[in-house]
């Protein structure tokens, strides 16, 4: 294996992006719950694409299964490593802030839909199974696709590639079908709708783009800043016609596409260059997983309060968003600072390492 492509170096760029992700579906659920609750557009529906963070962090999360773990396919032995890392990585942190919005909507029933605290709607929540409609945690809805991209890449390491090649071929045959709209399943059929799902195809360009720096980084690392550039200038008159311009993009074929651009070419920056970033802007990437969950409680919690106080009239286009989104994401770094990061360490020194030995570095 070549430096270049030794997986247990931090692509610190990537993290950056990451925060970057983050902050801008941070800035979209302020504007979308603004309008809705205050009748207030928020920085001239700037951040009106900000849900294409979430198309980012699909793409990288492909990129990054096959970037690490791709030792592991076809090794049956490293199934139950993976899947405990994973579990670790996901699940605890997730389980605190659902539980923690369950608890407020036992308190405060007016801050919650009937549905919301039955308990099989808390179940399917926690557990991150496909349900009709989402879960309690409205962004826990990416975390079951997640969850299922992890079942996916398990049959890869479970199976031999003679076997599960042909399966997981014959399964993205048919997610591309759906994909093209030449199949289709009605509404109700949300685990077909799940398991077919077109946002799979963001875990899949994520493979691609780890197998492109795999094989070919040699060849590209010349394009590396045309790369970059074309990615970041793509994103920003794309957000501009959606902003703007009122124009609708296929997410796949449009920010998809252009986050597994930018992987290739930061993966291909950090590895040639090695470039010093802010600390900042790493912590924020960091921080992201914390201020992903956490963000759109907060953001629902203080414009529910500011809309039943009357206080909307308050509420301009600039400074007040940016208090909420600024609130949202300090309060979603102190978690990650106190409770995500201290348990996480823990969890994979008394769990992973002591289940798994010899130590091994948790992803």
């Amino acid at each position: 294996m070549t430096k270049s492509s030794n997986p247990h170096k931090k692509l610190n760029l990537l993290q950056v992006y990451r925060g970057i992700g983050a902050l801008l579906v941070v800035m979209f659920h302020v504007n979308q719950m603004s309008t809705e609750r205050l009748n207030q557009v928020t920085f001239f529906n700037l951040f009106q694409a900000g849900w294409s963070g979430v198309d980012y962090f699909f793409v990288l999360s492909g990129f990054i299964m096959v970037y690490v773990h791709r030792s592991a396919i076809g090794k049956k032995d490293q199934l139950k490593s993976f899947l405990v890392k994973r579990c670790v990585r996901i699940y605890p942190i997730y389980w605190i802030i659902t539980l923690t919005v369950v608890f407020f909507f036992l308190v405060i029933p007016g801050f919650a839909n009937a549905q919301d605290l039955s308990l099989d709607k808390i179940i399917l929540s926690l557990l991150l199974i496909p349900q009709y409609g989402k879960p309690i945690l409205d962004v826990g809805w990416t975390l079951v696709y997640e969850i299922y991209f992890y079942v996916l890449f398990s049959i890869a390491i479970w199976l031999k590639p003679k076997q599960s090649v042909p399966m997981l071929s014959a399964w993205l045959f048919v997610t591309l079908l759906h994909f093209s709209k030449i199949i289709q399943f009605p509404d109700a059929f949300f685990l077909l709708n799940t398991v077919f799902g077109n946002m799979n195809l963001e875990f899949v360009l994520g493979g691609l783009a780890a197998y492109i720096v795999l094989k070919y980084n040699n060849k590209i690392t010349n394009y590396r800043w045309i790369l970059f550039g074309i990615a970041n200038l793509g994103y920003v008159i794309l957000g501009l016609f959606v902003a703007w311009g009122n124009i609708e993009f296929d997410r796949i074929k449009t920010f998809a596409v252009l986050a597994a651009i930018l992987i290739v070419a930061a993966t291909s920056i950090e590895l040639k260059d090695s470039p010093r970033l802010p600390y900042l802007l790493i912590f924020l990437g960091d921080a992201s997983y914390s201020i992903f969950l956490l963000h759109s409680p907060v953001i629902s919690a203080t414009t529910k309060i500011v809309q039943k106080a009357n206080l909307g009239k308050y509420f301009d286009g600039f400074f007040a968003p940016a208090l909420v989104a600024l609130f949202a994401v300090v309060v979603g770094c102190i978690f990650y600072s106190f409770i995500e990061k201290p348990l996480t360490v823990y969890l994979r020194k008394n769990i992973v390492e002591k289940m798994f030995l010899p130590k091994t570095q948790a992803s």
